[in-house]
């Protein structure tokens, strides 16, 4: 499927849950269902990597505002410049996004090819949450260079993405293989020697990199899955998490 074509049937899906649940819940369904755990755990994430009140955020593949809404009330005006530059392939998305995240210092853009549409070294964190999961490693690496194009020095880029070595992405894996839909969503997998090599070549630091089993994440509130399980304290993303860094 070209990416025309997945736009389309994307939007078609997005109008299609609108129509069956209105649009608070289509929004929350298009990204996976979950948004406020989901924003939470993400927030959490920002949080535990250092992320304070005075920095500015880049969120790639921001969606309908799950990590955007749970920021607003935590990230300062930025001075009269912009402290959140939220991104997404759907209009429809980012058009939502802002009306939950009523922040007059904040932009939101649909995204245009591989291009961040912000300033040079402009931000502290740059993330790609179930981002990089769904694209080729060509383009993978487009948007690495991108980010640190935008990331001032001794900033960080933020990814989750899937790994072979973590049993419960193999499992995905297996699904995917048995999945003969030849329209069926782009399951990318990465490897750590992969991330090494494109941190070397675009001149990055990987600072960390944590399996999506290990528990590092401190909540800055508890939550539950709708599944029931209860989140609190220190957890695991799901996903693992990679961060890279500008050097000073």
């Amino acid at each position: 499927m070209n990416l025309p074509d997945y736009l389309a049937s994307y939007q078609a899906t997005l109008a299609h849950l609108t129509a069956l649940h209105g649009e608070e819940v289509a929004m929350d369904l298009i990204v996976g269902g979950q948004s406020d755990a989901i924003g939470i755990l993400e927030l959490s994430t920002l949080r535990t990597l250092g992320l304070q009140p005075e920095h500015t955020v880049i969120d790639i593949g921001c969606g309908s505002g799950r990590l955007a809404v749970k920021l607003a009330p935590f990230l300062r005006a930025g001075g009269g410049g912009t402290s959140y530059y939220g991104t997404d392939i759907l209009p429809e998305l980012t058009a939502y996004a802002r009306k939950i995240c009523p922040r007059d210092d904040w932009e939101f853009h649909t995204a245009q090819g591989f291009v961040i549409p912000a300033p040079d070294a402009c931000a502290d964190f740059v993330c790609f949450f179930s981002v990089f999961t769904h694209l080729l490693h060509e383009d993978i690496y487009k948007y690495l260079a991108e980010a640190k194009r935008v990331l001032r020095p001794g900033g960080k880029i933020v990814f989750s993405y899937l790994d072979f070595a973590v049993p419960s992405h193999w499992t995905l894996f297996e699904l995917t293989v048995a999945d003969t839909n030849p329209n069926r969503v782009l399951n990318m997998f990465v490897s750590k020697d992969g991330i090494a090599a494109w941190s070397q070549h675009l001149g990055l630091e990987v600072t960390a990199l944590h399996d999506g089993y290990q528990p590092w994440i401190e909540l800055v509130k508890s939550f539950r899955y709708a599944d029931g399980r209860e989140a609190a304290g220190v957890v695991e993303f799901g996903q693992s998490i990679a961060v890279l860094t500008r050097p000073l």
